[in-house]
């Protein structure tokens, strides 16, 4: 099934389509798209009211949006709003006219919930595991913390402070005055002072950014590094960076920081109130360093959806769901149930489906594949090294209720084989094996190597991966967020045992794919878009 996502932002307006399997839990990103609208802009939040031509703005965008969403077949399309329209006194009209115009509600989130669907998108798309971790998302109209680690959230807090409102503020002239720069230093000092020292006290082990404002910031550090162009995920702002950048943007005029190298002409007169506000946050948290996380709120709102057909997949007693969840249990058990494992997942679900043809398993191949996928880091909550037997043993020893016992024998031996030596006759996993057994552990097996392999950072930056199968060759045409190098070589070094199990050659090569362009924010906008989207 599929299903839009809406972003009303008090800056821009975003969208994403997603492919959900809501029984495994996974989804594959189809269509990223944005509108920058500035729907708070020209003092909008200052006057806590919508202008009437951002109103029109907002709605068009919108039901753009969710024209595109339903053209791609996404039966289901849930939209959410945050500062602006929270604050503005004309919100009920603003949203009485998106639903004459798209069909849609759009539901007004509180901070609190904001936050916490934050937490949900970065979370899942950032290996956080057991590590506690200030999330602080810096939007046009404010900015939230959530300190938490990959499971729970255990602060979560908005503050009226955002790039945008900043600059109407206080910058809103041709170039960042100098009284003016100071009196918004001033301001986000005093802002963040008592915000600062309650998030000081969980003693949280590192600092991640997120929104455009971040995403910006690391498109215009990379340009003037040198490096070539990429995404942002898992990018580290450095602060002296940052204030060397400060520097040279106060001194051009927002016309001249529009032909910065990295810059996104459309945030180039925000972009210095953005990184004063990023600069004061990692000053006052006493962080040298901030890691960039592609995953924000939208992405929160399509976990959140699955999460939310999960709980109802459990109420109503579904068979499947209660197997898969002993697998998680399993992985939580030991500490591995994370970005990571649910990414090797879904990229080994996707590896099956592109090669029905030639492998021919059955459907209970893809839950057992999946389920060794969430699991088969395990043993590493014993050694690092060898954990690939150490998870072997875990499952074979573990309570998983509603497995067989044949089942959970070869997901163990699926585990033991995801890594290091290939099957030998003197391994006793392998060695009394019936030829149909041993079809499967190679051709499951190397699947999940090479799921694994697509995943080597634990950074999720492969976004999916298309399988094409020719004589003798198979080739994997991956979509990537980011430069895919190690994951590549990765791939090579870990393609024998899929190329045993197939008689193949694996090669590979990344590519944007259609929702993907460019560093940082490049995400196509509706136009840019409409045709594919529209056509399929």
């Amino acid at each position: 099934m599929l299903l839009g996502a809406i972003d009303v932002g008090t800056n821009s307006i975003h969208l994403i389509v997603v492919e959900l399997d809501p029984f495994y839990g996974t989804s594959r990103t189809l269509i990223k798209a944005r509108e920058m609208l500035r729907l708070g802009g020209g003092a909008a939040l200052a006057r806590g009211h919508l202008s009437k031509k951002a109103v029109q703005r907002g709605v068009a965008a919108i039901a753009k949006f969710v024209e595109i969403s339903r053209a791609a077949g996404a039966h289901e399309v849930r939209a959410v709003a945050t500062s602006a329209v929270r604050e503005a006194s004309n919100r009920d009209e603003f949203l009485a006219a998106v639903r004459a115009t798209s069909g849609i509600g759009v539901e007004v989130l509180s901070e609190t919930e904001e936050a916490r669907l934050i937490h949900l998108g970065v979370s899942r798309g950032y290996p956080l595991g057991e590590r506690v971790a200030c999330i602080v998302d810096v939007g046009g109209g404010s900015t939230e913390f959530i300190v938490a680690d990959g499971e729970r959230p255990f602060f979560l807090h908005s503050v009226r402070l955002g790039s945008l409102r900043l600059y109407d503020e206080y910058l809103n002239d041709e170039s960042a005055s100098a009284l003016g720069y100071r009196a918004l230093e001033h301001h986000i000092a005093q802002t963040l002072a008592p915000i600062a020292r309650r998030v000081s006290d969980y003693n949280f082990e590192m600092l991640i950014g997120t929104s455009g404002t971040v995403m910006g910031l690391a498109a215009l550090d990379a340009a003037a590094s040198g490096l070539t162009s990429q995404r942002a995920h898992g990018y580290v702002l450095r602060l002296e960076a940052l204030r060397a950048l400060q520097r040279t943007m106060l001194a051009m005029t927002p016309a001249e920081r529009r032909k910065m190298p990295g810059m996104n002409p459309r945030r180039s007169d925000i972009i210095v109130a953005g990184n004063a506000l990023i600069m004061s946050i990692m000053e006052a948290l006493g962080r040298d360093e901030l890691v960039v996380c592609e995953r924000a709120l939208r992405e929160g709102v399509v976990v959140d959806y699955i999460e939310r057909n999960l709980a109802l997949a459990r109420k109503l007693g579904d068979e499947r769901t209660r197997r898969f969840d002993a697998m998680r249990a399993l992985s939580r058990r030991f500490g591995r149930e994370g970005a990571h494992e649910s990414h090797v997942a879904a990229l080994a679900l996707q590896l099956f489906d592109g090669l029905l043809e030639r492998h021919r398993f059955e459907p209970a191949d893809r839950d057992l594949l999946f389920a060794a996928a969430l699991v088969h880091d395990a043993g590493r909550a014993i050694a690092t090294s060898a954990h690939h037997k150490h998870g072997a043993y875990i499952v074979r020893n573990a309570d998983l209720p509603g497995w067989r016992a044949e089942e959970i024998d070869l997901i163990a031996t699926l585990v033991r084989y995801h890594r290091k030596a290939l099957p030998k006759p003197a391994h006793p996993e392998w060695a009394n094996r019936s030829p149909a057994e041993r079809t499967r552990i190679l051709g499951l097996g190397g699947m999940l190597r090479l799921a694994d392999a697509l995943d080597r950072r634990h950074l999720g930056v492969v976004a999916a991966v298309k399988v094409e199968a020719g004589p003798g060759t198979v080739h994997l045409q991956l979509e990537a967020q980011q430069d895919v190098q190690p994951e590549l070589e990765s791939m090579r070094f870990k393609a024998e045992l899929f190329e045993r199990a197939f008689d193949v050659v694996v090669t590979g090569e990344a590519s944007g794919g259609e929702a993907y362009s460019g560093f940082g924010e490049s995400e196509p906008t509706a136009a840019e878009i409409d045709a594919a989207s529209l056509s399929r």
